[in-house]
């Protein structure tokens, strides 16, 4: 069996960016962590029917509840994450959080009732809602600077993989009647999960907690070394980390008073939340989890294998995104994303209109399913990956933890709003709440064009003046 601990790692020797501790601690962490987030948002686009069926009597806002039952849960376990990570260590802390979705599978398949099935899916939400605080800080932190982007943009990816296979695993007659084995879908986390229990051990814990958090100045160049496959590739990076924490004159952790007292650091949350509510704000959710409806109501026959569609879309689209984001820069791709995300916005909201005007311009549904496909690739290449991406990078060590919490935080009630008002806003306003939406992301593009930096290759110190600088150009009072 392989273990990190007995990998031959060389004393000294030319720098290697993959080493196998390195490829296998990122996927232990991603497929555990990332997989099941995005697995959970899938599950539910296709599964409503079956689910009316098998608990009877379920309104559309009960429904509606048992979506938002993950967000509920993602929303306290994402406040949890950094706090939890600072105190007992990203690895130990992505260990324990395989237990409340061990559990909240168990109770989902069990099938017993719908209110029991809604505390599954906030028990569930609460392990997605610690994963997304501590996947995307672990990968950050054991990455090499060389490829940051593209390791960051693993954990989007991975959740766009685990919301394909929700959309995939659930399309009825697809393989058999899904009532026959809807029970063993919602199961199936259990996979994943006995997957990092399994691996997680053997991977070195974050050099940075070890250095910052615990002052174990030995332990941190040992991880590094395995994860680095060189002692003097390892030295260089805690020699570096050393040389931050004199720069910023603090051997403390930065308090939550001071993340918001503090200019720079008011500024960099504000910044790094609003990339949260641009992903989460730009309704994706609402796409993703209503998905067969608005394909059908855009002219799908069949939109249960659209919303598969979307998924595969997803998931290509946001490969494609790993070589361009340390080509293009982070800031680039958000906006040009975004753009993309208002066109095809108005083009949808546009030809809904005037499907439901004029039923005979039957020209309006291949318009409609094409322009939801633009807007996917929008959201894949730029507000899709980038958020998570850049919050490892906009933070130091010691205010990464708290920051990340509250980014993460933010990011699950963005999308508990999201779910819990699309059902009412699209019977109210129909083809309208797509331009609601529009006005969403032209205000994000707004906000990311004037003060989101870019944080490509850049050391975070250098991020920091440059938000520092930002912060100054203003009053005390908005800044």
């Amino acid at each position: 069996m392989w273990d990190a601990d007995q990998e031959n790692t060389p004393l000294v020797g030319t720098p290697k960016v993959w080493t196998c501790t390195l490829v296998i601690a990122i996927s232990v962490a991603i497929i555990g962590g990332s997989l099941q987030f995005g697995f959970q948002i899938g599950c539910m686009a296709s599964t409503q029917p079956t689910l009316r069926n098998a608990f009877h009597n379920v309104s559309d806002t009960e429904m509606s509840l048992i979506i938002s039952g993950m967000p509920i849960g993602g929303l306290i376990g994402g406040l949890s994450a950094g706090l939890i990570a600072d105190k007992i260590g990203r690895k130990r802390c992505m260990l324990l959080n395989n237990i409340p979705i061990l559990l909240g599978t168990a109770v989902m398949a069990s099938g017993i009732n719908k209110y029991l099935f809604f505390i599954g899916r906030v028990i569930a939400g609460f392990s997605c809602g610690i994963a997304t605080g501590v996947t995307p800080m672990y990968i950050s932190e054991i990455s090499p600077v060389s490829v940051k982007g593209a390791v960051g943009v693993s954990h989007q990816f991975m959740i766009t993989f685990g919301i394909l296979l929700g959309f995939v695993l659930s399309i009825n007659n697809l393989l058999t009647s899904f009532a026959g084995y809807w029970h063993f879908y919602f199961a199936l986390p259990a996979i994943p999960a006995f997957y990092q229990l399994i691996l997680l051990p053997l991977c070195p814990e974050s050099p940075n907690w070890l250095y910052y958090n615990k002052e174990r100045e030995d332990l941190a160049r040992a991880a590094l070394s395995k994860l680095r496959g060189s002692r003097s590739v390892a030295d260089d990076e805690v020699d570096k980390m050393i040389k931050e924490r004199t720069t910023t004159a603090s051997s403390t952790m930065v308090t939550y008073k001071e993340l918001f007292t503090n200019r720079t650091l008011r500024l960099t949350l504000i910044i790094g939340i609003a990339l949260q509510g641009a992903q989460q704000l730009s309704g994706v959710n609402a796409i993703l989890n209503y998905g067969p409806e608005i394909l059908q109501k855009a002219g799908m026959k069949n939109g249960d294998l659209g919303t598969g569609l979307l998924g595969g879309i997803n998931v290509l689209m946001t490969l494609v995104s790993v070589p361009l984001m340390d080509k293009m820069g982070r800031r680039s791709l958000m906006l040009i994303g975004q753009i993309v995300m208002i066109v095809s916005y108005i083009v949808l909201a546009t030809a809904q209109r005037i499907h439901d005007n004029d039923k005979n311009a039957s020209w309006t549904a291949p318009v409609s399913v094409t322009t939801i496909i633009t807007f996917i690739i929008g959201f894949a290449i730029g507000p899709g990956s980038i958020p998570w991406l850049i919050i490892g990078e906009l933070f130091t060590a010691d205010a990464r933890g708290k920051a990340s919490s509250l980014c993460v935080g933010a990011n699950w009630v963005f999308n508990l709003l999201v779910v819990l008002t699309y059902d009412k806003l699209n019977k109210a306003l129909k083809p309208n709440t797509f331009f609601l939406y529009m006005g969403i992301v032209i205000f994000f593009f707004t906000f990311t064009f004037l003060f989101v930096p870019e944080t490509k290759k850049k050391p975070v110190e250098q991020i920091n003046l440059e938000i520092r600088d930002q912060a100054e150009k203003f009053p005390p009072t908005v800044f």
